[in-house]
């Protein structure tokens, strides 16, 4: 049985099932179910989907294995930067997602790891296995996966934390008024458009540092460090901003005919092993179409 104790005051006040859903990458009905046959309780005692967190509250978590998953096993262009009995760090290139979703893929990140027959962590099963975190399909770069649920919950608690190391490079439209910055801003489902999100006063809390480190005759080249991880973040960010990431057409303008996706990298990652307990870190080159782009002046 693995816990978790509530020690950041930014989750007190917040339903147990969303805080759980959020970390762990499970849809909520899942983790209600959950809670409703007794396998997620807050200090030792059975609790509601409802029940808002504490200071100091203690989540045990003991949930049931899963059956056998139900992604098949298919190739993809992945490369497997690090391997070991307890996790998998790939290199994921764009136009390919971590997990089959909603558009009902056939390959993933996850597909490409069965196919190669890495034995992933049961949580999150069956669409999810050993996904502790995302990258948009169209953004490429480093991410890490579980193998077994004792990774799996160790990861998600320091990504719940804050304490795993995130940093990206992009291309965003136009300058930037100051060199660096951070943008603390909420963020929430788009209010009509439910595939978008956008800044919205009583969203989730949301940080983004910015660092110019180029400027180009249209396009500044930005580094990016995240202090959360909202989904398409940094997207909506630069969005509130007025400087959308190039190539982005659903936050920004068109996709444009000098690359055919938003210029997001995920190019660097780091984390303490979770059974090591050594800090690791990961690099991925810049892809070649966001080299082009730099080479050209934009």
């Amino acid at each position: 049985m693995d816990s978790i104790k509530i020690e950041d005051i930014e989750y007190c006040d917040l339903r147990v099932d969303s805080v759980l859903s959020d970390m762990l990458e499970i849809p909520r009905n899942r983790i209600q179910n959950y809670i409703q046959n007794g396998y997620i309780t807050i200090n030792n005692d059975h609790t509601k989907k409802n029940r808002k967190l504490k200071l100091n509250d203690v989540i045990f978590i003991d949930i049931p294995k899963e059956p056998e998953l139900t992604v098949l096993p298919e190739n993809a262009d992945i490369n497997i930067v690090y391997e070991d009995e307890s996790i998998v760090v790939v290199d994921k290139p764009a136009n390919l997602v971590v997990h089959p979703g909603a558009a009902k893929e056939t390959q993933s990140v996850v597909s490409a790891l069965l196919f190669r027959g890495v034995k992933l962590s049961g949580i999150g099963a069956p669409l999810r296995p050993g996904v502790v975190h995302r990258i948009d399909k169209d953004t490429s770069g480093v991410i890490v996966l579980a193998k077994t649920d004792r990774a799996h919950f160790v990861l998600a608690k320091q990504f719940f934390s804050h304490t795993i190391d995130r940093k990206y490079i992009g291309l965003v439209l136009g300058h930037l008024k100051k060199q660096k910055g951070i943008v603390d801003a909420p963020i929430a489902r788009h209010p009509t458009k439910r595939k978008e999100f956008c800044v919205k006063e009583n969203g989730k809390s949301s940080k983004t540092a910015y660092k110019v480190i180029k400027r180009l005759k249209d396009i500044d080249v930005v580094l990016f460090k995240l202090f959360s991880g909202r989904t398409h973040q940094i997207r909506v960010h630069m969005k509130y901003l007025n400087h959308p990431l190039v190539g982005d057409g659903v936050y920004g303008t068109k996709k444009t005919k000098t690359i055919k996706r938003q210029a997001l990298h995920a190019f660097f990652l780091s984390f303490t092993h979770p059974e090591t307990l050594k800090r690791i870190s990961f690099y991925s080159k810049l892809p070649e179409d966001i080299l082009m782009l730099i080479k050209n002046g934009g």
